[in-house]
């Protein structure tokens, strides 16, 4: 998948094509980001996490801060 200027946007579209399952953060940013080294790799998951934590914040998502899966907010 492309590298996503609303990151946001982006982690509501894969949540909302699988309602079903929960992701974990290690996923989900390999769904977002191309693999670009292990640099960019923990610098991409740090701005998903950011942006996981903010979607909890607005009830979009549910965060599992132990086990840092998400899913849809129902």
């Amino acid at each position: 998948m492309k590298k996503y200027s609303n990151i946001s946007n982006a982690i509501l579209a894969v949540l909302k094509d699988n309602p079903e399952r929960d992701f974990a953060l290690e996923e989900l940013s390999a769904l977002l980001f191309p693999r670009d080294g292990q640099e960019d790799e923990k610098q991409n998951q740090a701005a998903v996490l950011d942006m996981l934590i903010f979607l909890d914040d607005q009830k979009m998502i549910l965060l599992d801060f132990e086990t840092d899966r998400c899913r849809l907010a129902k």
